[in-house]
């Protein structure tokens, strides 16, 4: 399922999306904990608006929280995200997720977007790609997506880094102008 080899393509349309003029710099954002935290209600929701033919098999599924085991005789009750080694988690996932990316493109159109799952990345000159990234922090909460500023990045050319600082001052995100691990892949920087 999905695109064969999609991670490589997802690298190398960052890499090129960087290596642009236009593009001063690129976040690449991580999700805490996406797969558990997804608000299912809202997943749900979604699901049948725009795949109605997995919503009934989705519906049935995630409904009503799972019941789930511990030894010694536990018991836990999940009641949000999806369940692991569910094959149908990273469709559930990406479907229930997927007007969150068309919210952020349809308000920030020069930011360049790049989702791999829960691994988030935007592109393009620094004013924009903040407000693209404090409306991601927002609007991610109502669909269970919450940006880890910590382990956040923000690749920027070398001659911007100090206007990058001072533009993500009080993100706690760590700007970086050397290569950065992508989805494994190294993305370089071309300084």
């Amino acid at each position: 399922s999905g695109m064969p080899a999609g991670i490589e393509a997802a690298v190398h349309a960052m890499q090129q999306i960087y290596d642009d003029e236009a593009t001063e710099g690129l976040l690449l954002v991580d999700a805490s904990n996406a797969f558990n935290s997804l608000n299912r209600a809202v997943g749900l929701h979604n699901v049948q608006r725009l795949c109605p033919p997995l919503a009934r098999t989705l519906i049935n599924c995630y409904q009503a929280p799972a019941r789930l085991f511990v030894a010694g005789g536990g018991e836990l009750s999940s009641a949000e995200g999806t369940t692991q080694g569910d094959p149908l988690s990273m469709a559930f996932y990406a479907l229930a997720t997927l007007p969150l990316v068309d919210h952020l493109h349809d308000r920030h159109d020069t930011v360049k977007q790049g989702w791999y799952a829960d691994d988030s990345g935007g592109a393009g000159r620094l004013k924009p790609l903040r407000h693209w990234w404090d409306d991601l922090a927002v609007a991610g909460q109502s669909y269970g997506y919450h940006a880890n500023t910590s382990k956040t990045l923000l690749l920027v050319k070398q001659h911007l880094y100090d206007e990058a600082t001072e533009i993500f001052r009080g993100t706690d995100i760590r700007i970086v102008t050397g290569g950065v691990q992508y989805l494994g892949a190294c993305l370089a920087a071309q300084n």
